[in-house]
């Protein structure tokens, strides 16, 4: 979710090694740029990946949330932050994607938060898509059900411009935050492709990763 330069460098190399991606934006006229195979941003060697996946199918991009929802395993959230005048990040972005994310959640997911936050922004957002189901579905029951539906994962990004993808696809260090079993067998297999010793993947709590 969000097709800006973390977003689309994310989504083009997850690509490359074999997963369906599906992008998505609330820009429809950059959405519609992009499913003709025109790419928003100059970054080295980032031409080849977007152009090579979406020719396989493995890459596609949507303004539909709830319909790449339904269809993903896990969920990025690659979101603006940008700092106030305090010099503290907007997590304005972030928390109303959550808030929808708790309307259209029906099974397993594990949501990554990959934008730069500050310690803490997991508890939001985890407390955010609660709070939206529950104003909808006010049962204890069916909230202690959908807690079980999602994990939330910190996964900072390190990423320089000019170097994005080096940098991806050849991570000295990928930091994964989570405290939940299955979450973590399933982002070590989303990464485990990109490293070259398992040591490389390096777990923690979310509040260490942030």
């Amino acid at each position: 979710i969000g097709t800006g330069y973390v977003g689309l460098v994310s989504g083009s190399c997850f690509a490359e090694t074999g997963n369906t991606v599906t992008c998505v934006d609330i820009d429809a006229a950059k959405v519609e740029r992009m499913q003709k195979g025109e790419i928003p941003i100059y970054e080295p060697h980032l031409d080849v990946l977007f152009e090579r996946n979406i020719r396989e199918n493995r890459l596609q991009f949507t303004t539909d949330l709830k319909s790449a929802v339904d269809s993903a395993q896990i969920i990025f959230l690659a979101l603006p932050t940008p700092p106030g005048e305090d010099g503290s990040a907007d997590l304005s972005y972030v928390l109303n994607v959550a808030n929808e994310l708790g309307k259209i959640i029906t099974d397993y997911k594990v949501i990554v938060d990959k934008s730069t936050v500050p310690v803490g922004t997991a508890e939001k957002v985890r407390n955010t898509i609660l709070k939206t189901f529950n104003d909808l579905n006010p049962h204890p029951s069916s909230l202690n059900e959908f807690e079980a539906c999602f994990e939330i994962v910190s996964n900072p990004e390190f990423l320089r411009e000019g170097a994005a993808v080096e940098d991806f696809m050849k991570p000295d260090r990928v930091v994964i935050g989570t405290n939940s079993e299955r979450a973590r067998k399933i982002m070590e297999q989303l990464y485990l492709p990109f490293v070259q010793e398992e040591s490389s993947l390096i777990f923690m709590d979310e509040k260490s990763a942030e």
